[in-house]
């Protein structure tokens, strides 16, 4: 499954060994997950890195070497009616290279949370992890018992 990380998604997961941005990327291999981002993504994260700890850039170039960059996408061939013009580039690079949208920006896409786009599913990181568990689906890589 390909997931496509936005900007919120990526910086959380810079800023915080915990939480559900970073499990993304700590169970990406057991559970093939490709992690996806574009070249916007990545520009975006580098322009607010600086408002994070600077723990976070060390934290940013282990996780930028996990994901799998493809070519921005700014039109689609499809009707889309959003309003948020600078995030029109997330979105339909997601629907062009994912299967799911990961977002932690509800200013932006708080309407589209839980929906899809054209069978583009978009959550937030815990609830696709939740969605994932749910189903059977998540594998977890703990050590195993000696």
């Amino acid at each position: 499954m390909r997931l496509f990380l936005d900007t919120s998604v990526l910086l959380a997961a810079c800023g915080s060994a915990k939480g559900a941005s970073r499990e993304i990327f700590r169970l990406a291999t057991v559970n093939q997950w490709t992690l996806v981002a574009t070249p916007y993504v990545l520009t975006e994260v580098e322009r607010n890195l600086p408002d994070l700890p600077p723990s976070a850039g060390a934290g940013w170039s282990g996780l930028q070497a996990e994901l799998l960059v493809m070519n921005d996408v700014l039109t689609v061939d499809q009707l889309a009616v959003f309003d948020v013009p600078k995030d029109r580039p997330i979105l339909f690079s997601a629907l062009a290279w994912a299967d799911v949208l990961l977002t932690l920006d509800r200013a932006d896409f708080g309407k589209l949370l839980g929906t899809a786009f054209y069978n583009l599913a978009i959550l937030a990181p815990g609830h696709f992890l939740h969605r994932e568990r749910d189903a059977g689906r998540l594998r977890e890589n703990r050590p195993a018992l000696e």
